[in-house]
């Protein structure tokens, strides 16, 4: 039959490599991790370019146009983000999502709900965030309703603007805030 002094060394053992383990886990996650983002607010800009394929309106098609405009269309995109409004500044991820027409009405009275991810990484902070809400001609303004990476647990909004609109190419300021 086993001692009780060498039940009490395995015992110990295993619980020594056990809380090295869990520290060293510990550890080898935390330098992985990315820097978390303890600021307030947020700028860059989305380039929209009609030439390149990051936009389908044939995602989903109106319900009857006869009736109510563009109501039910649907529009995917996929757009670059940057550090400054020129489309050349430096690449800091992408924003992708979809657009649905919620309104009877049509352009300029649309009204679009968005569903968007945006995937970021300036050098320092790096992650995801999702953002949801309506979009309109005059404001867009929609919710931050989580994130990833330096963005976990985000909260807050984001504001749109149009501030170049010289087609081809539209570029949209995305100021976002968060809570």
């Amino acid at each position: 039959m086993l001692s009780m002094k060498k039940i009490n060394q395995v015992a110990m053992a295993v619980f020594v490599t056990a809380v090295l383990s869990g520290l060293s886990t510990n550890v080898i996650s935390a330098a992985s991790s990315p820097h978390p983002f303890k600021g307030k607010h947020l700028e860059y800009y989305a380039q929209l370019d009609v030439r390149l394929p990051g936009i389908s309106t044939a995602f989903i098609p109106p319900i009857n146009t006869t009736v109510s405009a563009n109501f039910g269309a649907g529009t995917l995109f996929a757009l670059n983000i940057t550090e400054e409004v020129a489309p050349s500044s430096k690449l800091l991820g992408s924003v992708r999502g979809y657009t649905v027409e919620t309104s009877y009405l049509g352009f300029p009275d649309s009204w679009l709900l968005e569903v968007a991810f945006v995937e970021y990484n300036d050098g320092k902070y790096n992650g995801t965030l999702q953002l949801q809400g309506l979009a309109q001609q005059s404001l867009t303004e929609l919710a931050i309703t989580g994130g990833s990476g330096s963005f976990r647990g985000a909260k807050g909004y984001l504001v749109v603007t149009l501030v170049v609109d010289s087609l081809p190419t539209r570029t949209f300021r995305h100021n976002l805030t968060f809570l």
